[in-house]
């Protein structure tokens, strides 16, 4: 499987179907859509042939979302032919009458299209708490549990995980994109509901809920599915289960209240138990007692140990441990479980393997496992005889004494191995450099883990490797160029806390199945040379499979060498840069990587432009301090600008549609905005901004934003997120905003009196000792006392003391030039309101800002000539 694939659903604008009923014209899309879903979109003639059966089954699904989407997934397990389409549209489960309003016909259509061996894999995902983090393994394991997987000739993992697929194909769950290779998904809602309604009286389902648990006195359930974490409503008691002596599967989480005498006994039917943050340490001893259970989940809970005799559960095929961190040793007899094919100990505080770990030869799957000495013995031994692994998670390997005991670990020999974790103990801190920085690491512990690593040589199928931890100057050998054979096959490279390595291996660019390349943490790179990018020896091509590549955290990376001779990376899809000194993205990227589709740029220092790339369609950048310029981006269509304060052009971006905008510091609408026209913008802002915005075409901001479609604009008030807004649509008009007429009123004046300040053209020390804050705070020409008089009464000084130049100026002027200023206005002050260019000279242009300035000063000088006062 390709790591983080597409779901096959359907592209339809669910925002247009969420709000209202489709008319023809939005049927007439879902139909077209439909129709091209399952053919290629390029065949016109086909989508044509299909559509007008496609909007009527969108139709039958009212246009939601949800029945579209399931429709398109059942649609793609049918022939692209007319006939099988037709036959769908006139099934007779749409006619259905005792099918509740709330339940969806096309979850319905596409439940009964499944296969046999799926249906009960459906329903029963349907009982996991959708509160609960539950991976792929974890699902599969339950399923083989309880006896849904079948098969002979393969692993029964495997055919699981076919299983798993079909039902993210029918968009019957959906992955969560945040996690790899689909291993997270969710299921929605309405389609829960429906399973739980099939399920009828065989299971009870009560998450966070008082209904229904009453029925546990009364009835007698195949399946239950608890969860009360969180919740205070009720107290679930563990003698309320007793009576169902009939349970198969149990899952659990939360709050449960044990008592003394309370035990395993009655629940002795048990297959699967999923335990998550319960409290079961009183009853743990008893968990021998359950005779036929294939699936133990014990996690995040404070259990400190297992019982002695659980070597006696032989039909225990997955035990899960994670989060136990009161666990710190394993029972010697788990070494007698012979069916055992799941371990998981990541999270504990196991600190021994037992020597008799080596028995669990049916293990296919062991995360968690810690390398440690014990005398000459070496835990690392144990697991030489576990040939049929397909994943392993190995940690502490600092631990590890010598090369030799890493030979007997035998992981070259383990053909069947396709993910392998190689973990020490991060040598960083949470800033990215190292603990403790001046004592450094010791060149013998530097050599020693590099002899280490270079004996955990995988085998040729590898397909995902993960190293964290390591603190060689040098990764391991076998990740050199000329000794690339053993990852012929690696798809997903991560490589986490590289405390001391000063280069990237240069072998990585020929690998011909690589897809993610993620490198987190690496402080001692400063630089990325050619070397990185040595083209294959079969393809002339660097990185040929490469679709997703981050480094993140190499707080020290300044430069990366790559210039547009060099071919590389030629269908690289996503680009995450985070935290480094990169002075530039080098061009040959941007020249070669053309199938590029999302640039994501957080926390970069130095980088001051971003150009030529031309089939990006999707840019965030966040935090990057000194980015000024974005130039020549002619397919993007949504950037996300997030603290970037010194950002002043954006051009060459022609299909831009939204523009994401945050800045919680921004004085001003940035003047870029004039230079670009998406449909929409999102803006987040300061509330004295947005009060500026509020203003509407009165306001400074308004020939900033008022050629762009559609506007967001929010800000926080009294702590709560997104309290005020603004929202403008161009045409047809619309404006509308939760600010006040009278907070709009309130920061025009203060706009006024610090435009003066920004546009004065003469700049002077101040007055000495004089509170400028007070100054500013006085300074409203309309409803104020002037600056001036201010100073006259409080300071009694001449005009020559420190004063502002132009008022200085204006001040000595004033005894001469007032009469020929009446009527007349400083353009500082009057423009002052409407934004004027910076200027010092005087103008006849009739304004008010000077009024009682001059007036003032009129009545002192007809005064002084002993004239009758006007």
């Amino acid at each position: 499987m390709h790591f983080d694939a597409q779901i096959s659903s359907v592209p339809v604008d669910l925002s247009r179907l969420r709000f209202a009923r489709p008319g023809a014209e939005l049927f007439q899309l879902c139909g077209t859509t439909l129709a091209s879903v399952v053919t290629d979109v390029n065949d016109e003639p086909q989508v044509e042939i299909l559509k007008d059966i496609g909007m009527r089954l969108v139709e039958k699904c009212d246009g939601l979302p949800l029945g579209v989407k399931v429709m398109g997934g059942l649609l793609r397990q049918k022939s692209i032919r007319r006939t099988d389409w037709q036959n769908v549209l006139d099934d007779s489960l749409w006619s259905v009458s005792q099918m509740p309003k709330e339940l969806n016909y096309a979850v319905y259509l596409s439940y009964e299209d499944l296969q046999p061996c799926l249906k009960p894999c459906f329903l029963h995902y349907s009982l996991l708490p959708r509160g609960t983090l539950f991976f792929a393994d974890d699902i599969v394991g339950m399923w083989i549990s309880e006896g849904f997987v079948h098969g002979t000739l393969r692993d029964l993992e495997e055919i699981g995980r076919e299983y798993y697929d079909q039902l993210i194909q029918r968009n019957l769950i959906e992955p969560d994109k945040t996690y790899l290779d689909q291993v997270v998904c969710n299921m929605h809602d309405i389609v829960r509901s429906f399973a739980h309604s099939v399920f009828r009286d065989e299971a009870l389902i009560a998450h966070n809920s008082k209904i229904g648990i009453d029925k546990l006195k009364s009835q007698k359930f195949f399946r239950l599915s608890l969860e009360s974490k969180g919740s205070e409503q009720h107290d679930l008691e563990w003698c309320s289960l007793q009576t169902q002596t009939s349970l198969r599967t149990l899952i659990l989480v939360g709050n449960i209240k044990i008592k003394p005498g309370d035990s395993f006994l009655s629940l002795s039917s048990l297959r699967t138990l999923h335990l998550d943050s319960v409290n079961i340490d009183a009853i743990a001893e008893s968990l021998y007692q359950l005779k036929h259970l294939r699936y133990l989940s014990i996690e995040n809970c404070n259990t400190s140990k297992l019982p002695e005799d659980i070597g006696k559960l032989k039909f225990l095929q997955y035990i899960s441990l994670s989060g136990c961190q009161s666990l710190a040793n394993l029972p010697s007899s788990i070494g007698l479980l012979q069916d055992l094919r799941f371990l998981r100990l990541d999270r504990t505080n196991v600190s021994v393997i037992p020597r008799e770990f080596s028995g669990l030869t049916s293990l296919r799957k062991l995360y968690g496992f810690l390398a440690h000495m014990d005398c000459d013995h070496c835990s690392l031994e144990e697991l030489g005889p576990l040939s049929q692994l397909t994943d392993l998670h190995i940690s502490f390997l600092e631990n590890v004494a010598s090369s030799s005991s890493a030979i007997q670990a035998k992981l070259g020999g383990k053909k069947r191995l396709r993910y392998l974790s190689l973990s020490c103990t991060s040598r960083l801190r949470d800033d990215g450099l190292l603990v403790n920085e001046e004592e450094g690491i010791p060149e013998k512990a530097k050599r020693q883990i590099k002899e280490v690593f270079d004996e955990l040589c995988p085998p040729l199928g590898l397909e995902h490797l993960r190293i964290e931890g390591y603190f060689g100057e040098r990764l391991p050998g076998w990740m050199m160029t000329k000794a690339v054979t053993p990852l012929q096959s690696l798809r997903i490279l991560r490589m986490d806390d590289l405390a001391c390595c000063t280069e990237l291996p240069s072998g990585l660019s020929q690998l011909p199945c690589l897809e993610l390349l993620q490198i987190v943490r690496a402080p001692a790179i400063k630089r990325v040379g050619l070397e990185f990018l040595q083209p294959s020896n079969h393809v002339g091509v660097a990185f040929p499979r490469l679709q997703k590549l981050r480094f993140e955290e190499m707080v020290e990376w300044e430069e990366w060498v790559w210039e547009e001779q060099v071919k590389g990376m030629p269908i690289l899809e996503v680009l995450v840069l985070q935290m480094c000194k990169l002075r530039r993205v080098p061009p040959g990227l941007a020249f070669h990587a053309m199938a590029l589709k999302k640039l994501c740029i957080y926390d970069v220092k130095n980088l001051r432009y971003l150009e030529n790339f031309a089939s990006v369609v999707h840019l965030d950048l966040f935090r990057n301090t000194d980015l000024e310029r974005i130039s020549n981006l002619p397919k993007l269509q949504k950037l996300l600008i997030v603290m970037c304060p010194e950002m002043k052009v954006l051009e060459g971006m022609p299909a831009l549609q939204r523009l994401n905008l945050e800045d919680y510091d921004m004085e001003t609408v940035p003047r870029y905005l004039q230079d670009v026209n998406p449909r929409h913008l999102l803006l987040d802002c300061s509330l004295s901004l947005l009060t500026s915005i509020a203003a509407g075409k009165s306001g400074p901001e308004w020939h900033k934003f008022s050629h762009i479609q559609q506007v967001k604009a929010y800000a926080t008030d009294e702590g709560i997120p997104r309290k005020r807004y603004v929202t403008y649509r161009r045409d047809p008009f619309r404006f509308e905003t939760n600010i006040s007429g009278s907070a709009i009123a309130q920061a025009r004046n203060r706009r006024m009196w610090l435009t003066y300040f920004q546009t004065c053209p003469i700049e002077d020390e101040w007055l000495t000792g004089y509170d400028t804050t007070r100054s500013r705070r006085t300074w409203f020409p309309y409803n104020k006392i002037c600056p001036i008089e201010e100073w006259l009464v409080e300071r009694r000084t001449s005009a020559d003391k420190r004063l502002p130049l132009c008022l200085r100026f204006r001040w000595h002027a004033y005894g001469h030039l007032i009469f020929w200023l009446r009527g007349r206005a400083c353009l500082h002050c009057s423009e002052a309101a409407r934004v004027a260019a910076p200027s010092n000279q005087w103008t006849e242009a009739q304004g008010l800002a000077c009024t009682r300035w001059r007036i003032n000063g009129l009545t002192a000088l007809q005064q002084q000539k002993g004239r009758p006062r006007s």
